[in-house]
């Protein structure tokens, strides 16, 4: 009978700890990104801890992160030099207006205006049309002719391409996503998160990969 209710417990405890691995945005399986110099980051490059956001411009849970989890995010853990956070592209089939708005955030970069374009283009009344667009960088006093011709040729699609492709490797098939971990000789070791989570979601996932090996 002690035999029995031993393999009893050990199969619940085997099945609770399946249905944690599996809980909708909790830290996934860990996984390896490799990262490039010319990333579109804030913070210190040398950070205990790297965080990459996998982004689309037209997703309202992505605009949702931007609002309410992100400004806390930077304030605790970006500007005391704790974290390292980069953006990459992961613009959805299903959404038209993500694609031009990636490469106009690549536009703006061009002009050393990526972060505030990125911000006006995730927030809650923000125009993804082509006039749009073109409204935005004229608001950032980006040279206009210079933001268009990088846009219209479409000068930053193959590089988008590629984050994307990156993403659906991680198992990334929603936005936003991210990476959590330790970035060593260029390649960031860590967990994945998925979904606009609460700050305190965050804070706990960059808590644990502070104190992990």
């Amino acid at each position: 009978m002690l035999n029995s209710h031993r393999t009893a417990a050990a199969l619940l405890a085997s099945a609770l700890a399946a249905l944690a691995i599996a809980a909708p945005g909790a830290a996934d399986h860990g996984v390896q990104l490799r990262l490039d110099e010319d990333e579109q980051a804030l913070g210190r490059p040398d950070a205990p801890l790297t965080m990459v956001e996998f982004t689309d411009y037209q997703c309202p849970y992505c605009r949702r992160f931007q609002l309410e989890t992100f400004p806390r995010l930077k304030r605790v853990w970006v500007d005391t030099g704790k974290l390292r956070f980069i953006v990459r592209d992961l613009p959805l089939e299903i959404h038209s207006s993500a694609q031009p708005a990636a490469v106009a955030a690549h536009c703006a970069a061009e002009q050393g205006k990526f972060w505030p374009m990125h911000a006006a283009l995730l927030a809650a009344d923000a125009d993804l049309s082509p006039e749009g667009l073109r409204r935005q960088a004229r608001a950032l006093g980006l040279d206009l002719q210079r933001f268009e011709s990088c846009r219209v040729a479409g000068k930053y699609i193959a590089a988008i391409g590629r984050n994307a492709m990156q993403a659906r490797e991680l198992g990334f098939d929603g936005t936003p996503a991210f990476v959590i971990g330790k970035a060593q000789n260029g390649v960031l070791r860590g967990q994945t998160v998925e979904g606009a989570l609460p700050y305190e979601n965050f804070d706990a996932a960059l808590r644990q990969a502070l104190t992990s090996h």
